[in-house]
């Protein structure tokens, strides 16, 4: 089969790749469609961590061709979505429940061979069945869509906040409808992309605000009367995350949802940060939120139709090219297609 895979900063390309047989309790997926992640990007940089060589792509779906004798509760053509994290469950965060943190992690795509590839095998544990006509293209949103619910949590959103997010990709995008869900009352995006911003209206912002404007902070304060309650930082950027700080109200909270690169910092003024009694949080992988996400995309409490994701397959070299500087930041989400 072939597949795209990471031998180290810089070198990635489609290769061959034989198939060992299935071990117990594994199954072989045929990859419908995998979503690239910003992740993918950095690990390919050299700028997030990775296992190579390996296969990347940890936002997959797909179906079952083959199974080990002993799995039960899956069959030969069932539609499946990958949760591509594996946690140990004896480590001693583990058993605190806190598997994000487990010590022993492992994941899909970034430490073992993952979703850019025509076949994959996957532990049973991670395989997550779907209904037979759901879009596979859809599903392969649940992983990205589970880290945003966790992130959601820890955000600690009430009835009636107001919400600042920082970036309107697809994960902006998310967050932007989960908190509708969660009963925010104005939700205010800030993204550079004219495109991106009218998206995130037509899916039900409140304002938009070009993050390039050089009053961006003071009409942010205009707009919400002071500051928002909960600003969600999705851009990985420690500008963004400096101007999380600035608009968020006295009391309110600031989530570091992005994923920066290992450089990034700010400074903090403490005798501010202490008078404001700001709440600065992070959030990490998706711990026990995968089956919530697969439920509100099969329900259509999420859609993600109107990103508009482009394909991207093996042939010509077009997912090699796409790594190689040719990705256009107007383009919301790419999606591999192996088997295309």
């Amino acid at each position: 089969m072939l597949a795209g895979v990471y031998r180290g900063p810089s070198q990635f390309n489609i290769e061959e790749f034989k198939l060992r047989p299935l071990l117990k309790n594994e199954i072989l997926i045929k990859v419908h469609n995998c979503g690239i992640c910003g992740t993918d990007f950095h690990i390919v940089e050299g700028k997030a961590p990775s296992q190579p060589p390996v296969i990347l792509g940890h936002e997959y779906s797909g179906r079952i061709v083959e199974k080990d004798n002993g799995t039960n509760g899956f069959n030969i053509d069932d539609p499946v979505v990958i949760n591509p994290n594996i946690h140990c469950g004896y480590c001693d965060y583990c058993k605190e429940g806190k598997v994000n943190h487990c010590k022993n992690l492992k994941a899909l795509g970034v430490t073992q061979n993952g979703g850019f590839s025509q076949y994959s095998i996957v532990p049973a544990s991670q395989v997550y069945r779907l209904p037979a006509d759901f879009s596979l293209q859809s599903a392969a949103f649940a992983e990205p869509l589970s880290c945003c619910i966790h992130g959601i949590k820890k955000a600690s959103i009430k009835l009636g906040d107001k919400i600042a997010i920082l970036g309107g990709g697809p994960i902006g995008l998310l967050m932007l409808q989960l908190t509708q869900l969660v009963g925010a009352s104005e939700i205010l995006i800030i993204e550079p992309s004219q495109q991106k911003r009218k998206l995130a209206m037509e899916i039900g912002a409140d304002y938009v605000l070009d993050s390039r404007d050089s009053n961006l902070i003071e009409k942010v304060l205009d707009l919400t009367s002071g500051g928002v309650d909960v600003v969600i930082e999705c851009v990985g950027k420690s500008d963004a995350a400096w101007t999380s700080l600035q608009i968020v109200k006295e009391g309110g909270t600031v989530l570091l949802f992005g994923l920066a690169e290992q450089s990034a910092a700010i400074s903090l003024k403490l005798q501010s940060f202490f008078h404001r009694e700001i709440s600065i949080r992070s959030s990490l992988l998706n711990p026990f939120t995968f089956q919530t996400a697969v439920d509100l995309l099969i329900s259509g409490k999420i859609s993600i139709e109107q990103f508009g994701a482009v394909q991207v397959s093996f042939r010509n070299e077009e997912l090699v090219s796409l790594f190689n500087n040719s990705k256009n930041n107007s383009v919301i989400k790419y999606m591999v297609t192996p088997n295309n």
